[in-house]
């Protein structure tokens, strides 16, 4: 059966699985539940870090997440080093993060060496993981697989999978209020 994943921005394959009497529908590439997610009602994000080498993709991230409502502030960084920094700035003030998006290719630090970064610094504070919602260009292989299911709470946006800039401003929303659904009402 092939059904739109907004991670992947295309029509993929999709598999079924039972968890406890509850028939889901998956994407065969990055794993994303393929469900309507209109009816799930979010409150926004108090604050996102937006991570991206381009200017122009961190305001337009920052564009998207404050005019869907998904977030209060948000907060640009140019490379992993000033993400990491930020974030450990934030935890330090107790001003808590409730998402991050992360571009997987920066310089100096890359999105998935910050991510792990990001989960060891949670984990030595014995904080509770913050959403991760990785941007990037690449399909999700079984490697890239392997880094979402380690820094999950996470998803994935391919990037270069969407024709507008609309189509990309729904495909986040998308992404983004299932990651804040989940984040904001745990099991």
């Amino acid at each position: 059966m092939m059904k739109f994943c907004p991670s992947c921005g295309e029509d993929v394959e999709t598999y079924t699985i039972d968890r406890m009497g509850v028939k889901e529908l998956l994407c065969i590439h990055c794993g994303m539940i393929l469900e309507d997610l209109a009816h799930k009602e979010v409150a926004p994000a108090e604050l996102v870090i937006a991570a991206d080498d381009s200017p122009m993709i961190v305001e337009l991230l920052k564009d998207i997440l404050m005019k869907e409502s998904l977030a209060n502030k948000v907060i640009g960084c140019h490379n992993g080093v000033d993400f990491l920094s930020t974030f450990t700035g934030l935890l330090k003030e107790e001003d808590p993060v409730s998402l991050v998006v992360l571009d997987v290719a920066m310089p100096l630090l890359n999105g998935i060496n910050a991510a792990i970064a990001m989960r060891a610094v949670e984990k030595g504070l014995k904080i509770r993981p913050v959403p991760i919602l990785f941007f990037t260009v690449l399909k999700c292989d079984e490697n890239f697989q392997k880094v979402l299911a380690y820094c999950k709470p996470a998803e994935y946006i391919n990037k270069g999978g969407s024709s507008s800039p609309d189509q990309l401003a729904s495909r986040i929303k998308q992404v983004a209020i299932k990651l804040l659904h989940e984040s904001q009402n745990p099991g």
